[in-house]
């Protein structure tokens, strides 16, 4: 490029200075998914911009949000989490899970907290997110949650029969309004935005496969598809995804052998990587609160298989010399072998020094596993 060409393109950037992005800092940064092995296939976690977690009822949709809101708030010196409640969810039970602090008056609303905002009328939400991202001379960051796309409804709809609201492809419509003006700003400055949906399935057949396929497509059209980072589905739970306190017994039984939690199972339909399609199971321990209900310590077993720091035979289990020396600080006088895998879990689960360390270890190395 001419001088020439660089002074008219500098004339031009100056005088167009509040309808574009130039000038501003990129602001970057990752969010735990709370899953180690969901993390391997984000690139580390989850970023600034536009991301959809869709899925059926009871998939862990909001769950999982939350889950990031709270690791977000966690990392960012001036987060701040905005739920907008559109439907009627967000119950006690689910509060108490996440580990995120929740206030429900705007004085409260301070670094470290989520205000939970209760509308459903498009044209509300999306003033509120505008004004929050347009007027932030504080520099925050926020993370937003919409729950759910399908609760929202315009303000000209309100005023409509039923039938006459029920032809307007408002989902649609509403997506592509807000992206178009909202989808920039929102990943520039640093800011994130989990939108959550319901998917519909149908069941196709593929004439060339012995099983049906499933396909399902998400309210919120194809705008919301286009201008999304990640688009994770969330499956429903089945009988095969418990998980027992014994899982040599295939039968649970209330005293003997009870349910204590579930594999939960997220597929990225889309990514900026080449982990789309990829299906992650991670578990779920019921009975915990404050954020911890995704069991990092049972994936730790899976990646401590994984990086070859333990080795199974038969039964026996051995640690191996690497590993013993990388934990040294925090677990002296390990054994050689260990037998039986749930051994193994408990030696982790039991030291809390050496679950931390091991976290931390694997989230900072996260690069080697991708």
């Amino acid at each position: 490029m001419s001088d020439k060409d660089s002074e008219i393109l500098e004339k031009f950037l100056k005088d167009k200075k509040g309808q574009h992005y130039n000038f501003e800092e990129t602001i970057d940064y990752k969010a735990s998914s709370g899953s180690l092995q969901l993390d391997l296939n984000l690139n580390g976690g989850l970023g600034p911009g536009l991301h959809r977690f869709v899925g059926m009822n009871e998939g862990g949709k909001t769950s999982a949000a939350l889950e990031v809101m709270k690791n977000m708030l966690n990392t960012q010196d001036l987060g701040k989490g905005f739920y907008i409640k559109a439907e009627g969810r967000l119950s006690s039970e689910m509060v108490a899970r996440s580990g995120v602090k929740f206030v429900y008056n705007a004085k409260d609303w301070v670094a470290g907290t989520c205000f939970v905002f209760e509308s459903n009328i498009y044209e509300v939400v999306v003033d509120a997110i505008k004004t929050l991202v347009d007027q932030n001379e504080d520099k925050q960051r926020y993370c937003f949650i919409l729950d759910s796309v399908d609760g929202l409804i315009s303000q000209v709809d309100i005023d409509k029969s039923f039938y006459d609201s029920n032809k307007v492809a408002g989902g649609a419509v509403i997506a592509a309004n807000f992206m178009k003006r909202m989808s920039i700003s929102l990943a520039k400055r640093g800011h994130m935005a989990i939108f959550i949906s319901q998917v519909r399935a149908d069941i196709k057949l593929d004439p060339y496969s012995k099983a049906p396929i499933r396909q399902t497509s998400a309210t919120g059209g194809n705008a919301l598809l286009h201008f999304a980072n990640y688009i994770i589905e969330f499956e429903p739970r089945f009988r095969s995804d418990m998980i027992l306190q014994d899982p040599t017994k295939k039968q649970p039984d209330p005293k003997t052998n009870p349910i204590i939690g579930h594999w939960a199972k997220a597929t990225i339909k889309k990514s900026p990587n080449e982990k789309t399609n990829n299906t992650i199971p991670y578990p779920i321990r019921y009975g915990r609160t404050g954020g911890k209900s995704i069991w990092v310590e049972k994936e730790l077993v899976d990646l401590l298989y994984m990086w070859e720091f333990v080795t199974k035979k038969g039964a026996w289990i051995t640690i191996g010399e690497e590993f013993k020396e990388l934990v040294s600080e925090v677990a002296q006088e390990l054994p050689e072998k260990i037998q039986g895998e749930a051994n193994l879990f408990k030696m982790i689960e039991e030291n809390e020094k050496l679950t931390e360390f091991l976290i931390n270890y694997f989230k900072s190395n996260i690069g080697e596993l991708i």
